[in-house]
């Protein structure tokens, strides 16, 4: 309800801006787009060998200049509209204010997280980060409904921009586990006709490390990871392109230990 009754009073807001301010003015300051979305046909291969589509609706609702509100709902064909991730704060002074459950600071996969990744996923539930400059720290709580004083995990990162890449390094650490988990981001790496990154997790307790390497051409977007036990784990990408309106992909991952093929496809209308 409070989340609700924020996102509305910021909408409120920017509504009755603008109306006082076209009567003095005629040229006011791009203002990001209130309400966005997209109805989305994915197709992918099911772990009984045969093809299955989805249908899906995404909303989101960003606030834009006015404040941090960023509201994420999804659903699928059958079920009920949820709030997936969302995100409320604001900017004092240079100091950024965020509370939600999306303030995750470590690398993440270009890959399916949950089948094909192989970096190193600290859980991250609902936190509060707090951004000043290129540093940024997020608290965890375990459950803030219930106490909002457990703390659950921390994170950090640092980002430089080194002229040819952005170097991003992180850490999370778990207060129950007592576990370090470190990261390091590599992107926007200028190749001429394509950009390249690469990513890096060591987890202290498992003594692993996990890679992945992407390079981004146009439409195509690929990657190709892997750990210390086995260098190379997955190979996969995927191609994007707009049709009349309609956002066209086509992916496909390859999984060297068990040499299995895993294509997709999708069509998105977005509005």
């Amino acid at each position: 309800m409070r989340i609700t009754t924020i996102a509305t009073a910021g909408l409120l807001a920017l509504s009755s801006a603008t109306l006082a301010n076209a009567e003095t003015t005629a040229e006011l300051p791009a203002v990001a787009p209130i309400l966005t979305g997209a109805v989305n046909l994915d197709f992918a291969e099911t772990a009984a060998g045969k093809t299955a589509g989805t249908m899906g609706v995404e909303l989101d609702f960003d606030a834009g200049d006015i404040a941090t509100v960023d509201l994420d709902f999804k659903a699928t064909d059958g079920s009920a509209i949820t709030l997936d991730t969302w995100t409320v704060g604001t900017s004092v002074a240079g100091l950024g204010l965020a509370f939600g459950d999306n303030n995750n600071l470590m690398p993440e996969t270009g890959a399916n997280a949950s089948a094909d990744g192989t970096l190193a996923k600290p859980a991250m539930t609902e936190s509060l980060q707090v951004t000043m400059g290129a540093a940024s720290v997020a608290v965890g709580l375990t459950s803030w409904t219930t106490d909002i004083s457990e703390i659950s995990n921390l994170q950090g990162a640092y980002t430089i921009d080194a002229g040819i890449a952005d170097v991003t390094a992180s850490a999370d650490y778990n207060r129950t586990t007592e576990n370090t988990v470190f990261g390091g981001e590599v992107s926007g790496v200028d190749l001429g006709m394509m950009t390249a990154g690469g990513a890096l997790t060591y987890d202290t307790d498992a003594e692993a490390f996990a890679y992945e390497g992407s390079v981004a051409l146009s439409g195509l977007e690929a990657y190709i990871n892997g750990d210390d036990a086995n260098k190379l784990q997955h190979v996969g990408g995927e191609y994007t392109m707009n049709v009349a309106g309609a956002e066209l992909s086509a992916g496909i991952d390859y999984d060297t230990d068990s040499k299995d093929w895993s294509p997709q496809a999708g069509l998105s209308f977005n509005f």
